[in-house]
């Protein structure tokens, strides 16, 4: 599958969180780009993580047990799935895809809370989705998208792949304070990390930082 073609279903997701009441840009592409890697590295793709949530299968489940939160309730199963896996590998004091600090988590949290209605939504481009390979730079059309929200380079050489499937993309992070300036420039370059896995999943972060820094560090 090409990247244009995922840029697609990237851009139906965005249609139909906004159809459900997400209104604000940053969370409307974050929430985007989380749920295609989520379906991407789900059990009957790519198996990165042993779910089916964005399925069919998963859909039909969560309707029987929460027919009047459905898409709360896979949008919140969705992110949990893939903070996990991300947190194994990463552990907690770091920056990824599926988790921007507690700042940024929080007001998402509230974001998804606030969802009033998910008639008719059932997120189908997520479903149809089925990967049989993907190429290099899955992720490039997406970022291209969000080019002129982006401060600064994207451009920064990913690192080569290690064994213990984390991939860190600096040894220099951010603190909590820097993390909502740096936003959208974050986001691109996890989705350039995850662009880089094509088959094996290898996780990419940035360190999580105490405290402010010290101009000389």
């Amino acid at each position: 599958m090409t990247s244009t073609e995922l840029a697609e279903v990237y851009n139906d997701t965005k249609e139909d969180l906004q159809d459900a009441g997400v209104t604000d840009e940053f969370f409307l592409d974050l929430l985007a780009s989380r749920l295609l890697v989520e379906r991407v590295g789900e059990t009957n793709n790519l198996e990165w993580w042993d779910s089916r949530v964005l399925s069919e299968t998963g859909r039909a489940r969560l309707s029987e047990v929460t027919p009047k939160t459905e898409l709360q309730s896979r949008l919140n199963l969705a992110l949990k799935v893939g903070a996990k896996v991300e947190s194994d590998r990463i552990g907690e004091d770091a920056l990824s895809l599926f988790d921007f600090g507690p700042r940024v988590e929080s007001r998402l949290d509230a974001v998804i809370e606030g969802i009033e209605t998910s008639d008719g939504i059932t997120l189908d481009q997520l479903e149809d989705l089925s990967i049989q390979s993907l190429g290099d730079g899955w992720t490039d059309a997406i970022i291209e998208q969000n080019a002129s929200n982006i401060s600064g380079s994207t451009d920064d050489k990913i690192p080569e792949t290690a064994a213990s499937g984390a991939l860190e993309l600096d040894t220099d992070g951010y603190t909590v304070d820097e993390v909502e300036a740096e936003k959208w420039r974050l986001l691109a370059m996890f989705l350039r990390g995850y662009g880089s896995c094509t088959g094996r999943l290898h996780v990419p972060y940035y360190p999580l930082e105490s405290g402010i820094k010290s101009d000389n560090a």
